[in-house]
C-alpha cells in the first residue's frame, strides 16, 4: 500500500484549517520507502520556505483522517497550534 499525507495547520482562534505545503506533502509506501505517521497528541514542527521567508508550523496533532482508495491510503494530518511557551521543553 501506498501512503500519501497531507499535513494541515490551524492557527490559534480560527475555525478554518490552511495549506503547509502541496497536494501530498510525503509519500511513503512501496519503493517511497518507510516513515512515522505523528499520532494524535504529538508535538511537530514543520519548517517551510514560502517566497523566501522561513516559517515554522509547530503544534500538536489534534485529527487525522484515513481514506483508503485502490491500493491507496490518503492521511490528513492537522496540527493545531499551541501555547507552548519553549518547544526545548517538550517531551
Amino acid at each position: 500500500m501506498k501512503y500519501e499525507i497531507d499535513f494541515q495547520f490551524l492557527p490559534k482562534g480560527a475555525s478554518q484549517t490552511e495549506e503547509i505545503g502541496g497536494i501530498a506533502d510525503l509519500v511513503l509506501g512501496e519503493e517511497a520507502g518507510f516513515g512515522l505517521i505523528p499520532s494524535v497528541g504529538d508535538y511537530v514542527d514543520i519548517p517551510r520556505s514560502r517566497m523566501g521567508e522561513r516559517e515554522n508550523y509547530r503544534g500538536k496533532v489534534c485529527r487525522r483522517m484515513f481514506r483508503y482508495v485502490l491500493g491507496y491510503c490518503y492521511v490528513r494530518i492537522v496540527i493545531e497550534e499551541t501555547d507552548t511557551a519553549s518547544w526545548t521543553d517538550v517531551r
